[in-house]
């Protein structure tokens, strides 16, 4: 009964990826669900605003676009090794949770699918975690997969 609900209610799955070994468990994750559930996939790669440093040369904009190369690159290997899956796929600069929530707005997503990233108990008294802050922003449901879930298959590594 659970089962003929979700294929009934999801049409649209957005995943959100950063390279890291979590989120491509994520990945994987939200693949097979597409497959199972016959739902539009949509990966989301949000890239961060580099700080750079001009007075050495590094200029944000061309740390970012690196990242944007590996972030194609990561995509498109996804792609590959899963060509019976319609997969579309969007990269953006800027801060996750409002580039997130702009495609799922913008896309229409049912569900949203992420890696979790553990973080120490230094990291949660400094910083908000980008999984909090989706929670406290998101109107559709939030599929976190655990990062020890499985291996993930892909690398940004060369």
């Amino acid at each position: 009964m659970v089962k003929n609900w979700i294929l009934r209610t999801l049409h649209k799955i957005l995943v959100a990826i950063d390279g890291s070994p979590s989120s491509l468990n994520a990945v994987e994750y939200a693949i097979e669900l597409a497959k199972e559930t016959r739902s539009e996939l949509e990966i989301v790669y949000i890239i961060r605003y580099a700080m750079g440093n001009i007075e050495a040369g590094i200029l944000p904009h061309d740390i970012e676009k690196k990242e944007e190369e590996k972030a194609i690159l990561l995509i498109n290997k996804i792609k590959e090794s899963h060509g019976d899956v319609k997969i579309r796929d969007f990269e953006t600069v800027g801060r996750p949770v409002i580039e997130i929530t702009k495609e799922i707005n913008t896309w229409g997503a049912d569900l949203l699918v992420i890696g979790h990233h553990s973080h120490s108990f230094l990291d949660k008294l400094l910083t908000n975690s980008v999984e909090d802050d989706l929670l406290k922003s998101l109107k559709i449901p939030l599929l976190t997969i655990p990062k020890k879930y499985k291996f993930a298959k892909y690398s940004t590594e060369r």
